[in-house]
């Protein structure tokens, strides 16, 4: 399916794909982009407005000379890390302060295709997982023998790279919706501001000239090794305000992401989940195997089983 690369106003974007409007469970896949307008000149008769022209024309070139300095420098920092693959597996901790254990969550994924998030817990070997392929969703509580299989063919009929966006993510890569990956491509689809004259680091944001009356929006943070240090996606309904933050963090080995979700200013989950270095080519899990030992329940009272 072709990608589809329109962009119109914020909210509106996000509101018009089937299933996505008002889902906040969904909030870290709501990026969008904007292209950003061509500019044209034209000559003038007189001298004066020549003179004039000339002098604006010659401003907005200066000013496109230095934008494209600052995206290029970006992206020559940035994207030499964003090495390609077909397959990958990421395993890490995952520690909330409400959990009397901090289990193993092992991620797999296949490029486009699949996520699977296995949850392993000491002395009892695996307690959940979720695996996302083709069309839909399934999400296992083995310790209760219940499950959850819902369909996001609604979804990914108006958002065909849904999965890849979700891995990319998960990589600490930065993602425009509907585009893709940060690529050259696509990098017009952002403002790229200096955040330091001493040491090289960026803010990438959504939409270009935002602005507080904008009611969808998010921002990436980029250090100086190109890696992506945080993620900020805001959403204004008129009626509540929420926000979406990612921050990650690189000690010797792996990652850090520590997830928070805050509605209306109250912080409503927290959780942190040290990852290990990435493994490339990495082998598929055991397939599922949930036979009728297992009881399939709707999503709420799938999530009341926990």
């Amino acid at each position: 399916m072709q990608r589809n690369n329109s962009h119109s106003s914020g909210l509106d974007q996000v509101n018009h794909i089937p299933g996505f409007r008002f889902n906040i469970g969904m909030a870290m896949l709501l990026f969008l982009s904007i292209l950003l307008p061509s500019c044209k000149s034209s000559s003038a008769a007189q001298s004066g407005s020549t003179r004039s022209g000339e002098g604006a024309l010659g401003g907005a070139l200066s000013q496109s000379v230095i934008l494209d300095s600052v995206r290029s420098a970006a992206l020559a920092t940035i994207l030499p890390a964003y090495t390609d693959w077909q397959t990958a597996e990421i395993s890490g901790k995952l520690r909330m302060n409400k959990l009397p254990i901090s289990p193993t969550i092992k991620i797999y994924m296949k490029k486009g295709e699949e996520i699977s998030i296995s949850v392993r817990a000491s002395l009892l070997g695996e307690v959940g997982r979720i695996e996302i392929a083709g069309d839909s969703v399934i999400a296992v509580n083995k310790m209760k023998r219940v499950y959850c299989a819902e369909s996001i063919s609604g979804i990914k009929y108006d958002y065909p790279d849904l999965i890849a966006d979700i891995q990319s993510l998960l990589l600490a890569r930065a993602v425009v919706l509907r585009a893709g990956e940060l690529s050259p491509l696509n990098a017009d689809f952002l403002d790229f501001t200096p955040l330091s004259a001493i040491s090289p680091s960026w803010l990438l944001s959504y939409p270009k000239g935002r602005t507080e009356d904008d009611e969808f929006g998010y921002e990436y943070r980029i250090n100086a090794q190109g890696q992506t240090e945080r993620l900020l996606v805001d959403l204004s309904t008129g009626d509540h305000d929420f926000s979406l933050a990612l921050d990650y963090t690189y000690p010797s080995s792996g990652f850090d992401m520590n997830i928070s979700f805050s509605s209306d200013g109250s912080k409503k989950f927290n959780a942190l989940v040290d990852f290990d270095n990435v493994k490339w080519e990495a082998k598929a899990p055991a397939p599922l195997n949930l036979g009728s030992r297992y009881t399939r329940l709707g999503i709420k009272q799938f999530i009341k089983s926990f």
